[in-house]
């Protein structure tokens, strides 16, 4: 009886074609994201208002409120003139004489070109990532086993799903409520949000970059399931520590000491985990087989 055929045999490269199909790739790899590089830095102002949208969305119910608060406080002081909040004397014309500025600042001489440089690697990396990811995995399949490549086919795509929705629901939801809370902390009157260009980038990359690893807690739990290191009933038991270890986690990603953002990114790690418990008990459950099989 001949012994069973190794499944990756036919595949088995030496140490030089290894090596020379990851040059290869790589070569392959670098030139897409110099590429979508290129195309981002064209694209670098349009780029860096699609980034600030967060920032802008904030100022824009601040200033709302404020406006709101000035024609209350006109009402109960009919003898002060309406040019001491907004710009003419048109009950019509909304445009605040003291408005916070959207405007980002760059207190330091190169903060505009970095600004620009990280945004446009960001996104280059975005965009030519799927391409890098095809060709990383065309390298590594080739020395993998069968059931190794059905599990990697199997997670992989929806771990970059779930990181992608969890940039997005930040970026949409988080970052735009958690400025707005940090800004209004203390009153208009005292202190005046002016934020720079690289103290900005640093809390939405770390949040959102942060709530895209957050969304990958059911993968994860689904996958210790799988393989039967954690039972699901585990995940239950431990709710409340989970919660407090959620409170920490969140206190330190978060980059400010307030409970706003730290609140935003606990609330929907303790959601995902829940997910995560009522997927692994489904997958746990036994599978009915038809009799005979």
């Amino acid at each position: 009886m001949s012994p069973e055929k190794d499944p990756v045999e036919s595949t088995r490269m030496s140490l030089g074609e290894h090596i020379e199909e990851l040059r290869k790739r790589l070569f392959k790899s670098v030139l897409v994201l110099i590429a979508a590089f290129g195309v981002a830095w064209w694209y670098k102002e349009d780029l860096a208002q699609f980034v600030m949208k967060p920032w802008t969305s904030a100022v824009e119910q601040i200033n709302s409120e404020l406006s709101e608060r000035y024609e209350k406080d006109l009402v109960a002081s009919p003898n002060t003139p309406r040019t001491k909040y907004f710009l003419t004397d048109d009950p019509s014309d909304k445009r605040l004489r003291d408005p916070v500025d959207a405007k980002l600042s760059a207190f330091n001489i190169g903060d505009s070109f970095f600004f620009a440089l990280n945004i446009s690697m960001y996104f280059a990396a975005f965009f030519a990532g799927p391409f890098v990811l095809w060709q990383m995995w065309q390298f590594v399949a080739a020395g993998l086993y069968r059931h190794e490549k059905r599990m990697v086919s199997l997670y992989f795509p929806f771990s970059v799903l779930l990181f992608l929705f969890g940039v997005v629901f930040c970026y949409l939801w988080v970052v735009p409520i958690g400025m707005y809370y940090l800004a209004v902390t203390l009153p208009l009157d005292q202190v005046r949000p002016q934020i720079g260009l690289s103290a900005y980038f640093d809390f939405l990359s770390t949040m959102c970059l942060s709530m895209g690893a957050v969304f990958q807690l059911p993968l994860l739990m689904i996958f210790l399931s799988s393989i039967g290191l954690v039972d699901p009933k585990t995940y239950a038991k431990y709710r409340g520590h989970f919660l407090v270890i959620a409170l920490f986690v969140a206190g330190v990603i978060t980059p400010g000491p307030d409970w706003y953002s730290q609140v935003l990114m606990t609330a929907p790690m303790y959601v995902l985990y829940e997910i995560g418990i009522l997927v692994a008990r489904w997958r746990a459950r036994p599978r009915s087989h038809p009799k005979g099989s």
